[in-house]
């Protein structure tokens, strides 16, 4: 189990890695977000503040925001910055906690961390320390820093509670936190989630504002304060970025957060028990694994694997008259799930053909159950084979034809679509009626046209 959950951290870890080197070494080509001094400008960052900056830092600056408008780094601090990439927060950091205090530069990328090295250098920065590392196992002892801040990271983590944990760990009682990150306002689906390459680009990784708030909140931290939002993507050089983020209300807000002291801080280490840990754990592993086995056929080949269930499987049930009904219901779930399907994809014919294969199969394997036309208790396998057809043919296509990028956009502009939330309830509850109802009128026809037992034997004879 851990080795599967970890399979998928990884994979989104390296995919983040991919995205980052080549910002610290080709800050120039064209990204999904803006990259260098405009970034920055975007972000809010005082014209000023960057000139003080070396060039190198400033042109593989790819923050979302400005985390120093919290004013949370004194004279004398001790800072972390998680996520430093090419320095340019480090280099400010560092001049705000003066002479007496000390930056840590946390960065995963080989290429940043380089890239920084030179930066400090080239800025007669000695304060400062360079970590190699991640945010979800940060390298520093509990309580040794005053301050962490962080802009455009968190987003990227795969586990955040553990990233926000950590964090809360290494902040001394009474620290601070200024942070600049990406936040939805609507959530992303689940398989979405699952793409590596989506996840380094910022959106999909993101999670919805209230439910970051609330993680903070979880983790201990006291006094969160929203300082403000922008829409960062809204500069975006890619189009398909800005739609998306257009239909996920991805923005980038700026907040402060304090860790508490004292009683209050006992009271909160307190409530994290080594049992609610353990669960977490179990939790987040059991997440893993079903990401890492599910993420392809939730991607595109769901309803071939329900179209295979159905027709492998559940065609035993056609020789039985009260399971008859199951046997329905799960051809009514494949032709949905193809639906479905045809609707993100913008491709209608498998869901046509397997539309057809569906209503053939219950049809004729009613009226061969019931004794009208014994002669189709063969249709309903060939009909459940075109069924499973349309199903592959749905699969192949979405994998030909397709990226989850492009499924992605045309998700979102359904989502933008659809109609309020209590029409959707009023509908949904219409539709499970009337198939509660039909279920109910099959099995109820069975008992009125099946021919009793004692009777069928008798016309045996």
């Amino acid at each position: 189990m851990i080795a599967l959950a970890n399979y998928k951290r990884e994979i989104i870890l390296r995919a983040v890695q991919q995205m980052y080197t080549e910002v610290a070494r080709s800050p120039g080509k064209p990204f999904h977000f803006l990259v260098g001094r405009a970034s920055g400008r975007l972000a809010g960052y005082p014209e000023a503040e960057l000139d003080a900056l070396p060039p190198a830092a400033v042109e593989s600056f790819a923050g979302v925001a400005y985390p120093f408008a919290a004013n949370a780094i004194r004279p004398g601090d001790t800072v972390l910055d998680v996520g430093s990439g090419s320095g340019t927060d480090v280099l400010i950091a560092a001049r705000r906690a003066g002479p007496e205090g000390k930056v840590y530069a946390l960065d995963m990328t080989e290429a940043m961390r380089a890239k920084l090295r030179a930066n400090l250098a080239a800025a007669g920065i000695g304060n400062v320390e360079i970590l190699a590392g991640e945010m979800e196992a940060i390298p520093l002892p509990a309580e040794s820093v005053d301050v962490v801040t962080s802009n455009g990271v968190l987003n990227l983590a795969p586990d955040k509670g553990k990233a926000i944990a950590e964090i809360f760990r290494v902040l001394k009682p009474g620290g601070r936190l200024q942070l600049a990150d990406i936040a939805l306002g609507k959530s992303v689906s689940f398989k979405h989630r699952q793409d590596p390459e989506l996840w380094a680009e910022c959106i999909v990784g993101a999670i919805e504002e209230d439910k970051y708030l609330g993680m903070l909140r979880a983790a201990g931290f006291r006094d969160i304060e929203v300082l403000g939002h922008m829409d960062f993507f809204a500069s975006s050089p890619s189009e398909d970025t800005r739609k998306i983020a257009r239909a996920f209300d991805a923005r980038a807000l700026t907040l402060r957060a304090s860790k508490p002291s004292g009683a209050e801080l006992e009271r909160t280490l307190a409530a994290d028990t080594p049992g609610k840990r353990a669960f977490s754990r179990f939790a987040r592993q059991s997440a893993g694994v079903a990401g890492a086995v599910f993420a392809g056929a939730l991607c595109a080949g769901a309803p071939a694997l329900v179209s295979a269930f159905t027709a492998l499987g559940a065609g035993a049930f056609i020789q039985h008259a009260y399971t008859f009904p199951l046997f329905a219901a799960l051809v009514g779930a494949a032709v949905w799930l193809l639906y479905r399907a045809a609707r993100v994809r913008a491709y209608r014919a498998p869901f046509w053909v397997g539309l057809a294969g569906g209503a053939v199969a219950v049809a004729s394997g009613w009226l061969a159950l019931v004794g009208i036309f014994p002669f189709m208790a063969w249709w309903p396998n060939v009909a459940l084979a075109a069924l499973f057809g349309a199903g592959l043919w749905s699969f192949l296509n979405a994998r030909r034809a397709d990226s989850c990028l492009d499924e992605m956009i045309r998700e979102a502009g359904l989502r933008a679509a659809r109609p309020p939330l209590p029409r959707r309830i009023a509908r949904g509850a219409a539709l499970a009626v009337v198939a509660a109802t039909a279920l109910y009128g099959i099995s109820k026809s069975i008992d009125v046209f099946m021919p009793p037992p004692a009777a069928a034997h008798a016309a045996s004879r």
